[in-house]
C-alpha cells in the first residue's frame, strides 16, 4: 500500500511538473556575458536594482565590473550581501526589506546556488508577503515576482534555470522545497569569467551536484525525450570538463562547458525532480552541515548501486554516451562501469567521502526523513526501504570499513 501511495504522489508531481506554465529565460553565454545581462537591465528601462550576493563575493571585488557597468548605463543599485550557505527564510526576509528600502524595480542575483535560491524568494516575497509555510509546495504564489536577472558564479545547482528554491526553516533547519515558475529569471548569463576564481574544492562539489541532477533526472519516471537529451548532454560535459576545471581554474572553455552542464542538468531536473541521492543529501546537510554538492558525491554511486537492475538499461545508455562502452558488455556490465566511473571521478577530484559529525544515533532520523522526502515528492525508479538507506548511511560513519560498490541485480 505504501508503494501505491508513493506512486500516486509521484504521478501528481509528474503532472504538475509538466503542466506548470513556465517561460524559458533569455540566456547569454560567454566571457563577460554578465555585462551583457547588465546592459539588458537598462534596455528594459529599470532605473534601480537590488544586487543580491554574499559577503565573500562582494568583498572579493567580483561585483565591481557589474556595478561599474550599471552606473555607466544609468542604473542605480543597492547591494544585499547577507546570503549564507543553505539560506534561511530570515535571510530572505532581510533581503525583501532591503528591496523595499532601496525602492528597486528589479533584482540582479550574482552568486552560487544559495544566492540564486534566496534571490528568487526575495523577488517573490516582495509581491507575495507571507511566511515560509505559505510558499512550501508547488505554485503557491498569487502574484508574479519582481523581475529577476541571474548570473551564477558556480556550475552546479542549475538554480538559474529551475523554478525551485530550497530554503531552510530557521527554527529547525529543515530544508523547505518551494516550487514556483513565477520565480524563474527573466534573463540570465552563463559567464565563465565569474567562475574563474572558484576554488578546486567548490568546483568539484558543484560539478558533482550537476552530475547528480543529470543522472537523477535521467532515471526519473517523469523523464521525457527532451529531458533525456539535456541530461545526457550534461553528463557528457561533466565527465569531459570537470577534471580540467578543477586542475586549472583559468581554463575558461572548461568553465563555460561546466556552466552549460549545470544549466542542462538544472533544466532537466526541474521537469523530472530528483531521487534518493538528494533525499539523503538534504538530511546530511541538515544534521551534519555537509555542503550539498559534497553530500551528493558521498552517496551518488551507492544509491545507483542500491536501485538494482531496474536502472541498468538506463545507466548503460549513459555509459555508452560518455564513451565507457569500449570492449562491449551487456547492460549490467555497462551499468557497473558507469557507477565505478563516478566513484573514480569523486576520488580523482579528492572529494570528502564521509560527513563530519555523523553519529549512529542520528541514522533513524535521517532514514525516516529521506524515506518521507523521496516517497512524497520524487518519481524515483524504485522505492528503497529503511534497510537499504541504512546500509548506505552506515558506510558514511567514521568507523565504517572502506566502501566497496556491489552492483545490485534485484529490483
Amino acid at each position: 500500500m505504501r508503494t501505491l501511495y508513493y506512486r500516486f504522489r509521484a504521478l501528481l508531481v509528474t503532472l504538475a511538473l509538466r503542466l506548470l506554465p513556465r517561460r524559458t529565460p533569455v540566456t547569454f553565454m560567454g566571457i563577460d556575458s554578465a555585462l551583457t545581462l547588465v546592459d539588458q537591465i537598462a534596455v528594459f528601462g529599470f532605473r534601480r536594482v537590488l544586487i543580491v550576493s554574499d559577503r565573500i563575493l562582494h568583498d572579493s571585488g567580483l561585483l565591481d565590473s557589474i556595478k561599474t557597468r550599471l552606473t555607466g548605463a544609468g542604473v542605480g543599485f543597492a547591494v544585499f550581501d547577507g546570503v549564507l550557505p543553505d539560506p534561511g527564510f530570515d535571510q530572505v526576509e532581510a533581503g525583501a526589506r532591503a528591496l523595499r528600502e532601496c525602492e528597486a524595480e528589479a533584482v540582479l542575483a550574482v552568486g552560487g546556488g544559495s544566492v540564486l535560491d534566496a534571490a528568487k524568494m526575495i523577488a517573490m516575497l516582495h509581491t507575495n508577503p507571507g511566511t515560509l509555510a505559505d510558499f512550501e509546495g508547488v505554485q503557491k504564489s498569487a502574484n508574479p515576482a519582481v523581475p529577476l536577472f541571474a548570473a551564477p558564479t558556480t556550475a552546479g545547482t542549475g538554480s538559474e534555470i529551475s523554478p525551485v528554491a530550497v530554503i531552510s526553516d530557521p527554527a529547525d533547519h529543515r530544508k523547505v522545497l518551494v516550487v514556483d515558475t513565477r520565480m524563474l529569471p527573466w534573463q540570465l548569463a552563463l559567464d565563465p569569467r565569474l567562475m574563474q576564481s572558484m576554488p578546486p574544492g567548490v568546483t568539484a562539489a558543484s560539478g558533482m551536484d550537476a552530475l547528480t541532477h543529470a543522472v537523477e533526472a535521467y532515471l526519473s519516471t517523469a523523464a521525457t525525450a527532451a529531458t533525456d537529451a539535456e541530461a545526457c548532454a550534461a553528463v557528457k560535459l561533466v565527465f569531459a570538463n570537470l577534471p580540467r576545471a578543477c586542475s586549472d581554474g583559468d581554463d575558461l572553455p572548461a568553465r563555460e562547458n561546466m556552466a552549460l552542464a549545470a544549466f542542462y542538468a538544472g533544466s532537466a531536473m526541474s521537469r523530472t525532480a530528483v531521487g534518493y541521492v538528494h533525499a539523503i543529501a538534504h538530511q546530511l546537510g541538515r544534521v551534519c552541515g555537509t555542503p550539498h554538492g559534497n553530500a551528493n558525491a558521498m552517496v551518488l554511486p551507492e544509491v545507483l548501486s542500491a536501485y538494482g537492475a531496474c536502472v541498468h538499461p538506463r545507466l548503460a545508455q549513459l555509459a555508452r554516451h560518455v564513451g565507457l562502452a569500449a570492449g562491449g558488455g551487456d547492460d549490467d556490465a555497462l551499468a557497473a562501469r558507469f557507477i565505478q566511473a563516478i566513484s573514480e571521478l569523486r576520488s580523482r577530484l579528492d572529494l570528502p567521502l564521509l560527513p563530519r559529525g555523523l553519529k549512529p544515533g542520528a541514522l533513524p532520523d535521517i532514514i525516516n526523513a529521506a524515506l518521507d522526502e523521496a516517497g512524497s515528492v520524487y518519481p524515483v525508479p524504485r522505492y528503497l526501504d529503511a534497510r537499504e538507506i541504512g546500509g548506505i548511511l552506515k558506510g558514511l560513519l567514521p568507523a565504517a570499513e572502506p566502501r566497496v560498490l556491489e552492483l545490485r541485480r534485484h529490483g
